[in-house]
């Protein structure tokens, strides 16, 4: 069954905050930057393998079993329920690195409340090819086919690890499904994996917007600020 899924109202660029909003490059913006001054100064390319591969390094391998296995000093693998039982409370699922599912109290008479999912990664390898990148240190904890229907999937920013193409095509197969994503993205979700324009909402910092799924409830989101960069190319900023 599917959801129709509404944007029903959009703030403009939210509530005064001493956070600096000064982050777009050109006009119109082409890019952004991070307005914040990090630690120290940028380092080069020297600098950065030497803190990844000198003798000073700072690097703790992940742990394995005597045998190559994924070693117990990990965090244990739990198939989720997803709070089956408790569609009343407010409830967040972990599914590794910076999946989560959130599952939001039901309204009264509704069979469940608001499903929003953040950065789906379900894939081994994070990088445009399955055959190279960074692997997966640990199983996901279900199938992706075993999560219950989302109205919302939510992306951070759009690195291989967090935006995640197989991952996000085979969602979309499954039913009506709105994104919400940072400015710049949109136009990767039309060309990807053929989104109308009615289907995607892009946020800006300290923009808000509510959601309103027809018979399951309603909840605002807002997109605040992180100090990171963002890109699927060495070329993009976005």
């Amino acid at each position: 069954m599917t959801s129709t899924i509404k944007i029903t109202s959009k703030s403009p660029r939210g509530p005064t905050s001493p956070l600096p909003r000064d982050h777009h490059i050109g006009s119109p913006p082409t890019a952004f930057r991070n307005p914040w001054s990090s630690a120290g100064e940028k380092p080069g390319l020297g600098a950065l393998l030497s803190a990844r591969f000198g003798s000073e390094r700072n690097f703790v391998p992940v742990p394995q079993g005597v045998d190559g296995s994924r070693s117990e000093e990990l965090v244990k693998v739990i198939k989720p329920d997803f709070g089956k039982e408790k569609k009343d409370k407010l409830r967040a699922t972990w599914l590794g690195h910076a999946s989560v599912l959130v599952e939001f109290p039901a309204a009264t008479g509704a069979e469940r409340g608001v499903r929003v999912l953040f950065d789906p990664v379900f894939s081994e390898r994070t990088s445009p090819s399955s055959w190279f990148g960074p692997k997966r240190y640990s199983p996901t904890p279900c199938a992706l086919d075993e999560l219950p229907q989302v109205d919302a999937i939510c992306i951070s920013h759009n690195h291989y690890d967090h935006l995640d193409y197989d991952t996000i095509t085979h969602l979309k197969s499954r039913g009506r499904i709105h994104f919400f994503a940072a400015l710049g993205n949109k136009s990767w979700f039309k060309q990807q994996i053929h989104c109308t324009d009615d289907e995607v909402t892009e946020l800006d910092w300290w923009e808000s917007c509510d959601v309103a799924v027809d018979g399951i409830g309603s909840i605002t989101l807002s997109c605040t600020p992180a100090q990171h960069t963002s890109g699927r190319t060495p070329f993009g900023k976005f």
